[in-house]
């Protein structure tokens, strides 16, 4: 019994070890801030560990027309967290956010989200308020440390695509306030007002 139980999780590995997944890698090297067609691909298979397989471009995703933050070499997989839209390269800043993953939807954040920042001035004080900062922020990457004990990843900031101003404002609110990262669903959303304590019965 032992042995048929050992014999089957070896098999078992073996198979997972043989399994590979469609992913898309560079034809060629690709530079930063480049516009990627289809003709800049190839499909490769591969085997990613499941842990790894959210973190690069499968053969079924569509890149036309986003850009590159970062340089591709030849036949290297796409990196979801080196590719973003035309507005990270129109505008041409990007910056990271320090945040913990209790004030970021609980780390669940992507290359591509959308997201609000909400910076909170003087918390515990009756001059106490929540401001929005930005709105429809695009991620280029999440930013991560590994786990002393654990091993495992945690979010410790975020890197937006933003404007001079934005970058501005964000680097103000960083220095002075308490931060929360809201991710934006769907489309379009209402757009939110500064709350004091007043607002609150």
């Amino acid at each position: 019994m032992l042995f048929s139980t050992a014999f089957l999780g070896a098999q078992r590995l073996i198979a997972d070890a043989r399994a590979t997944v469609p992913v898309l890698v560079a034809a060629r090297d690709l530079p930063s801030d480049y516009e990627l067609t289809a003709a800049d691909f190839l499909r490769a298979e591969v085997a990613l560990p499941p842990e790894l397989m959210s973190r690069y471009a499968p053969a079924s995703r569509n890149l036309d027309g986003v850009f590159l933050a970062r340089p591709v070499a030849e036949g290297e997989m796409i990196a979801l967290s080196s590719v973003a839209s035309g507005r990270y390269a129109d505008e041409g800043r990007a910056m990271t956010i320090p945040i913990t993953a209790e004030h970021a939807v609980g780390g669940d954040l992507r290359s591509g989200d959308r997201v609000d920042i909400f910076a909170t001035f003087d918390g515990g004080d009756v001059r106490a308020r929540t401001v929005p900062v930005a709105e429809g922020l695009e991620i280029v990457s999440p930013v991560e440390a590994g786990g002393l004990v654990t091993g495992e990843a945690s979010v410790i900031g975020v890197t937006v695509a933003v404007t001079p101003q934005q970058a501005a404002e964000l680097t103000f609110a960083i220095r002075s306030a308490e931060l929360d990262v809201v991710r934006v669903e769907g489309t379009a959303g209402t757009k939110a007002d500064t709350v004091t304590a007043r607002d609150f019965p």
